[in-house]
């Protein structure tokens, strides 16, 4: 996955020519299969919790300053990436001693092209769906406000990249992602990072609730899943939008994270467009409830995407080279 930290192949007449006193010189030493879990259960943590604590003290901080509308949503989006992404950095450059790219983090311009290839992937899979439900009549699109639309636009991609998609995609995509495929089959990685998707999204829903109470504010829910959501139904979607995002580190041949922001920027964007009630300058009107099926129809349609694109990249080794003892 992560071309920098791919073990290079060595020529046989190469490994030939070394002689014994050079190959006893340092010992490879690969870190144990727990030990690789658990650094993932770690990063994962880190989301977690920094979400939900970045939730409970912005609560405290719209009910001490008095703050709301942007700007109440601003400070915890703020607090989360501030929090999360240093942490993930330090676990990867002083726990793991390892670089930055290998879990995704390219240089500026490779990152700007490949998330926009994330958010243009699943534009169009929202396109071909939504606008086939157009026809079909399911969905009504009415009057569109150009100037709401374009408030909307700026002010939920500030909240959406702050508050869920970089941090999300650094530690999860990025960090866990690129830890479980240094010693396991990229399946397991991908299943697993699924699951941890899952249960930071919990965490941060018990320890909001938490320390909310500890706090004296307004008193977070609690519950393993947001108020108001149907356990299944979430935990269906989540997992189907985890594993497009992961399919989305290995579309483009740089293994970037930032295709997987650029995916993740793109669900949250289509989705408050679609289902959002006002806010957005543009007026749709589901026929049925049911109507919201297509919401996972989409994200499989940009899985399968993500996918073909992945098969069509050169995938280099994705163990990463053993630390020397």
């Amino acid at each position: 996955m992560a071309p920098d930290d791919a073990v290079p192949s060595t020529p046989s007449s190469a490994l030939g020519s070394t002689d014994s006193s050079h190959a006893t010189s340092s010992v490879s030493v690969a870190p144990p299969l727990p030990h690789t879990l658990a650094r993932a259960v770690l990063g994962a943590a880190v989301m977690g919790v920094g979400l939900g604590a970045s939730v409970a003290l912005g609560i405290a901080a719209a009910e001490h300053w008095g703050l709301d509308g942007f700007l109440a949503r601003l400070v915890p989006a703020l607090l989360v990436t501030s929090l999360v992404v240093p942490a993930i950095l330090f676990l990867r450059r002083r726990f793991d001693r390892r670089s930055l790219r290998g879990i995704g983090l390219v240089g500026p311009l490779t990152a700007v092209r490949t998330a926009g290839l994330g958010f243009a992937v699943v534009v169009a899979a929202a396109v071909v769906v939504l606008g086939g439900a157009t026809v079909a009549g399911w969905l009504t699109w009415g009057a569109v406000d150009r100037g709401d639309l374009l408030l909307f636009l700026v002010t939920n991609t500030s909240i959406a990249l702050l508050y869920e998609a970089v941090p999300e995609e650094v530690s999860l995509r990025g960090y866990v992602l690129t830890t479980l495929r240094s010693r396991y089959a990229r399946w397991v990685a991908i299943v697993v990072t699924t699951a941890l998707f899952l249960a930071a999204a919990s965490t941060s829903v018990v320890v909001g609730a938490g320390l909310t109470r500890l706090l004296d504010v307004e008193p977070f829910p609690w519950g393993v899943v947001p108020a108001g959501e149907d356990p299944v139904s979430y935990f269906m979607l989540l997992a189907v939008f985890g594993l497009m995002l992961a399919y989305a580190r290995e579309a483009d041949p740089t293994a970037s994270v930032w295709t997987c922001v650029g995916a993740h920027l793109a669900f949250l964007t289509v989705n408050r467009v679609v289902l959002s009630v006002g806010g957005t300058g543009v007026e749709v009107e589901l026929a049925s409830p049911d109507v919201l099926l297509l919401v996972p129809l989409y994200v499989g349609l940009a899985i399968v995407a993500f996918a073909f694109l992945g098969e069509r990249t050169p995938r280099p080794s994705p163990r990463e080279v053993p630390r020397t003892a």
